[in-house]
This record gives C-alpha cells, structure tokens and sequence, in this order.
C-alpha cells in the first residue's frame, strides 16, 4: 500500500475518533447547560471560609462515581456471567447521560470551574475509550475463548476477577491512578498456573489481561504525577446538631472540632466512600446534620427496584438501571442537609437502601 494511502488513512481515522470524541461533549455543553435560577439569598453559613467548598460539586461529583460503579457493576457480571455479558455500550452511555443531569442541575445552581467542565469531559472520554477496546474484544475474541472454555474458569480468569472485585472496592475511597497495575501484572505472570483450563482461554486471557494492566500501568503513572501537583483535600468539615461522646467512641473517624452554645458541633471526617459511611452511623444514632462544608443542599444515590416509589422529601435527579442488580435502579436524588439524616433513617429496613453520599 502506497505510504501517501496509508496516510489519507491515518489522518481520516484520526478525524473520526475526534469527531466521535468531540461529539458527546458538544452535546453536554450546548443541551445540558441551563441559566442559573434565581434561588433567592445565599446560604449563610456558620462555618469559616477554608472550610467551605462550592455547592455545584456534589452533582459535578457524580459523573466519577458513575465510572466507580460501571466497574463495581463490571466485575459482579464478569464473576456471574463472564465479562462477555457486561453491557460496555450501555456503561459509556450512562456516564455522558448522568454528566448531562447533573451539569443542567449544577448549572441552574451557580457557575461551574472551567477546570472541573475539563476533567469530566476527560475522564468521560477515557472511559468511553477504555469501555469501547475493551467491549470490542470481549464480545469476540473475549466471547469466542469463553464459549471454547466452558463453564468452568481458568486459573486467568479467577486472577481477575478476584483483581476485578479489589479494583471496585479501591475505588470507593482512592483514585484509580493509585490502584498497583504494574505489581498486579506482575504478580499475574508470576502466581497464575501454566496449568488449569482450556488453552485457547488461557492465552486469550493472558494477553488480554497483560495488555490491560499494562497499558494502566502507564498512564496511571503519568495521570498520578500530574494529580500530585494539586493534591485533592481527603477531609471536610460538617456541623452536627446532638453530637455526645457516644458518637465519637463509635466512630474513630469523626473528629471534634468544636462544641458550640447552641448545641450545635464541628467536625471533621474523611470524605468520599468513608464519608457515607459516617453519616449512616449518625443517622442511626439519632443525629442531624445542619451544613456540609458550607453548604444547605447535597445530592446522594439509593438503590431501589425499578419503579420503586421515590423517598420523600428529595428531588429525584437521574435514575439509571444496575446491570449488577437486575430490575434494579441507582437513583441521584437533590436533599436539603437537615433533612438528610431523617431520610437516611425513612430507608432502614425498606427496599430502598443508601448507596452514596456525594460530598464537595
């Protein structure tokens, strides 16, 4: 083939991928945005400027949790049916529907960070990516050495799943930069067996997932470097209405920061899956909240069955099915924060169960 052939080939298909690139971001940015609504005066609150963050965050928070749960919902179908099943399409559709929700909410609520608007169009577009290569080849060759191998796993394919279940559960509370890649590969070649399985099975998951680590491997270092010039602060701060000396025995995590007159406490926690966490021991043990880092209003996510009714007293945001859980839906749902935790106790015992607590 001519060298002048093969560029025209090159520079059509890079026009391609940025136009398949370019395309949902066009969309979010020109069908999601909405003019911000006149919400009357700005909430006051009581805690030190340093201490507060910017309210339109707990939406903006979502669309990188909607890639931690693509992979919780990746690896319980991989277990159950084999990683042919999962519905990598569907996974890439979700994330860029999701970001459309929560930027016409977050928009509608004040301005939001250029930089932020950047990262989510980033991310979004390298899980498509990783979703599209992977989809690809596990619905034919990944499919192919599934069939040939049976019913029962190779030595590979317990490897990553187990792999598969640890990353999920890393990503609930660090970044996926920092996850092992290259020690995970390693270890692969080192413990898996040469033996066990069907062979074509064995090489396809061999390549497949040495290929995977990889190339994670790779980029996670270079994304981990430039992460670490602007470290992410891993605490925040919350006002407490009723906190005693019982809540800080029953959780290591929260930290007292002040005790006021009103009857009102400070205190910091760590954020992210943790964060969930605590506030799930506080709702339990009677508590309530009165601000998040300076803010009235937080978004969260329950699990329900489809068509459940939504809990009262929020405002339901998106809704979106769990292949993990079929005939269930992961619904993002606005609250007021001193209605949060009297929601959180309406849903024990019910067939709705908190999943997520996105804080800024």
């Amino acid at each position: 083939m001519p060298f002048a052939r093969l560029v025209r080939i090159a520079v059509l298909l890079g026009l391609a991928l940025g136009l398949a690139a370019a395309a949902p971001i066009v969309w979010v940015e020109t069908r999601c945005v909405t003019d911000r609504a006149d919400g009357g005066p700005a909430y006051a609150s009581s805690l030190p400027v340093a201490d507060r963050r910017v309210e339109v965050d707990t939406y903006l928070t979502y669309p990188e949790w909607s890639i931690v749960h693509a992979y919780e919902d990746l690896a319980a179908v991989s277990r159950a049916r084999g990683e042919s099943a999962f519905a990598y399409a569907s996974s890439v559709a979700g994330y860029w529907r999701g970001l459309c929700a929560v930027v016409r909410t977050a928009s509608a609520r004040g301005e939001i960070p250029s930089d932020t608007r950047t990262m989510l169009h980033v991310i979004g577009i390298s899980f498509s990516a990783e979703m599209a290569v992977k989809g690809a080849w596990e619905s034919t060759l990944g499919a192919l050495a599934e069939a040939v191998r049976g019913a029962a796993p190779t030595p590979e394919d317990t490897f990553s799943h187990a792999v598969a279940d640890d990353y999920a559960a890393f990503l609930r509370q660090t970044p996926w930069y920092a996850y092992p890649f290259a020690p995970t590969l390693a270890r692969f070649w080192h413990d898996v067996p040469w033996q066990g399985g069907h062979p074509l099975r064995k090489l396809e998951r061999r390549v497949a997932l040495s290929l995977e680590y990889g190339v994670k491997a790779v980029y996670a270092k270079a994304l981990g470097a430039l992460a670490g010039l602007s470290p992410a602060t891993t605490t925040l701060r919350s006002v407490v209405r009723g906190l005693d000396a019982g809540d800080l025995a029953a959780d290591a995590r929260i930290v007292l920061v002040e005790r006021r007159a009103d009857g009102t406490s400070v205190i910091e926690t760590p954020r992210y899956r943790a964060y969930t966490e605590v506030l799930a021991g506080l709702a339990a043990r009677g508590r309530d909240l009165v601000e998040i880092a300076g803010n009235d209003e937080v978004m969260l996510t329950v699990l329900a069955p489809a068509g459940a009714q939504r809990p009262p007293g929020a405002v339901p945001l998106l809704a979106v099915p769990v292949q993990a859980r079929p005939g269930s839906e992961r619904i993002a749902l606005a609250v007021r924060v001193d209605a949060l935790c009297a929601l959180l106790r309406g849903l024990q015992g019910g067939a709705i169960s908190l999943e997520h607590v996105y804080d800024y």
